[in-house]
């Protein structure tokens, strides 16, 4: 089905350009001629981002009828507790929030139904090239910059890095562009002043609340409206914000994409019923709800009485840092895994920069003699940089405090050690 729809694409576009970056413009000609004399996949196919070869592989595996697990260029890899199941075609491969990554399984008529109701929702266009500065190993970048170009024909710009010169470089090779982000990212760039003259048709934020400030910022000094997008892995897209000027409510992330419907659950929990609500876990925990066009979110929230869908908070326990969850229980392990801490607690708390959201903040119990560059340097091979602490604490008497009272305890004490940004 995905393949076809791919072959569909590749002979309407034909020669038109469907990947740009690193100097290079490859055709939909070139794409369909690459994946189709690819070598045969036997098993899951491992997709790695950054570069036009990811999605050759994802293209081989469809082609095959195996399942694509996408990861990021540098990342391990993945490891299943189970094989995915007769007819899944793409298996999200996520952090988790208790520090074990686990695979949410796919067919194709969810992975479909997914694409097309974005691509409504935001009128993507093979006109306006999507910029490609999230991970497209992500469940974000993924659904809104991956599969619109391989089943709607919307061409991909690669752009190396986020930074504002890339940006701009990108911006001179098209009339029109859609960019979609997260929050601190945007916060970059607007204060770089690249945004001014940028020809940005679709501006789209997710992954980490939005603050009013830039919204509205952004919206009176680059007349750029950033538009929230909602959504989750294990069911893609759930509610987009369609207006036309800055929202008056920061939980506010938009209205639901058609075909979505979401009711409250246990403890507040939005539930969403929809026909791109994944399969099931390779790992099940006691307290999912996956699978039968059912997803039980771990984000609290409610639709008002106009239609909007606002978030109140969460309840999986990851940190939420710059639009990256980070597991509390991978960090802690990894610094056990130095062997220079006794103890170890890692919590989120909120950051000073609302795009970054949260950062990391570590309480430790070291063994003796042993400094904090030490243990730091330790723990940077055990973690990436977007996951390394910023606050670090030797505090041996605090173990017996609650997540709340620890926040608290950060916020109130100057004594922590605050890392520069990595």
């Amino acid at each position: 089905m995905l393949y076809l729809r791919w072959l569909e694409t590749s002979r309407r576009y034909g020669k038109r350009p469907a990947i740009f970056g690193n100097g290079q413009v490859v055709s939909f000609a070139d794409l369909a001629g690459r994946a189709a004399s690819a070598p045969a996949a036997e098993g899951p196919v491992i997709a790695r981002s950054g570069g036009p070869d990811f999605f050759v592989e994802v293209l081989r595996g469809w082609r095959d009828g195996q399942a694509v697990i996408p990861v990021e260029r540098d990342g391990s890899d993945p490891i299943l507790a189970k094989s995915p199941p007769a007819g899944t075609a793409l298996v999200k491969y996520t952090p988790g929030a208790t520090g074990i990554p686990r695979g949410i399984f796919f067919n194709a008529p969810q992975v479909v139904a997914d694409c097309d109701r974005l691509v409504r929702a935001m009128a993507l266009s093979p006109a306006a090239p999507n910029l490609a500065v999230i991970s497209l190993a992500h469940s974000y970048g993924f659904s809104s910059v991956v599969l619109p170009l391989l089943l709607h024909g919307v061409p991909v710009h690669l752009v190396p890095v986020p930074f504002p010169k890339a940006l701009e470089e990108a911006f001179r090779a098209h009339d029109r562009v859609v960019l979609p982000a997260v929050p601190s990212m945007w916060r970059a760039w607007h204060r770089s002043g690249v945004l001014a003259s940028a020809p940005i048709s679709l501006a789209v934020s997710a992954g980490a609340p939005l603050s009013l400030e830039l919204e509205h910022e952004m919206f009176n000094r680059s007349k750029l409206k950033l538009r929230n997008f909602y959504g989750a892995s294990e069911c893609g897209g759930i509610s987009f914000d369609r207006t036309e000027v800055p929202r008056t409510s920061a939980s506010d992330v938009g209205t639901l994409l058609d075909g979505v419907r979401t009711s409250v659950g246990a403890g507040g929990r939005i539930v969403v019923e929809s026909d791109s609500v994944a399969c099931g876990y390779d790992i099940s925990r006691d307290d999912d709800r996956l699978g039968d066009g059912t997803y039980l979110t771990r984000d609290i929230g409610e639709v008002d009485d106009v239609g909007h869908l606002h978030l109140a908070g969460s309840a999986c326990g990851a940190i939420n840092v710059a639009g990256r969850k980070v597991s509390p229980a991978k960090v802690e392990a990894a610094l056990q895994a130095t062997g220079l801490v006794e103890r170890v607690r890692v919590i989120g708390i909120p950051s000073a920069n609302p795009e970054r959201h949260e950062e990391i903040a570590v309480l430790y119990q070291s063994r003796d003699g042993v400094m904090v560059d030490e243990l730091k340097r330790a723990a940077s091979g055990h973690l990436r940089n977007w996951e390394m602490p910023r606050h670090w604490r030797a505090a041996p008497g605090w173990w017996s405090l609650d997540p709340v009272a620890l926040r608290r305890a950060f916020r109130g004490d100057a004594g922590f050690c605050d890392l520069s940004d990595r």
